[in-house]
């Protein structure tokens, strides 16, 4: 009994010492502090695309211009016909999340900091045009729960309306979506 109380303690003494050093600092004391971010000090836009074998990856950045906030999960992503001024169409399915099952983690972002989603787009010549149904979209429409109001962003792009051709995931800190 009283080596578990030895262990038990050296390890609270260890976490207590790796939040005083800053090891954990950023990470844990600054999500637990930090209030949930709000929508007018967010904003969000599309980053360099990155390609693997028929898919085209489309960061989705979202940068903090307000105090530091904490924001997490997986946003939502539409693609659209139509622009920001006028009145847009959904096109095909939502962006399919690709992190079901997976905890989503709080992200703290100090003032000017970054968390991106990797918004997958795949080659709709990679589908059957029976099964896909293949049309342009001219951009995207981007929600994340309270945190981002849906928002246009321009992005040509083809996709199935069919089936869902592009996907979305968990935020990750960064600007690569990875």
């Amino acid at each position: 009994m009283n080596s578990l109380r030895t262990l038990a303690s050296a390890t609270l003494l260890a976490g207590a010492l790796g939040l005083v050093s800053g090891t954990w600092g950023d990470t844990v004391a600054g999500a637990l502090g930090a209030t949930n971010c709000l929508a007018g000090h967010l904003s969000v836009k599309i980053g360099t695309p990155q390609g693997t074998a028929g898919t085209i990856y489309y960061p989705i950045v979202i940068t903090n211009a307000g105090p530091a906030c904490a924001l997490w999960g997986v946003p939502r992503i539409q693609p659209v016909v139509g622009n920001a001024m006028h009145r847009r169409v959904a096109v095909g399915p939502a962006a399919r999340n690709v992190s079901i099952g997976e905890m989503p983690t709080r992200h703290t972002l100090a003032p000017n900091h970054a968390v991106s989603d990797a918004f997958g787009v795949t080659e709709s010549g990679n589908y059957t045009p029976s099964s896909c149904h293949a049309r342009n979209a001219g951009g995207v429409v981007v929600s994340l729960g309270g945190f981002i109001k849906p928002t246009f962003l321009a992005l040509r792009i083809s996709v199935c309306t069919k089936i869902a051709s592009t996907s979305t995931r968990l935020i990750t800190p960064g600007t690569t979506g990875a």
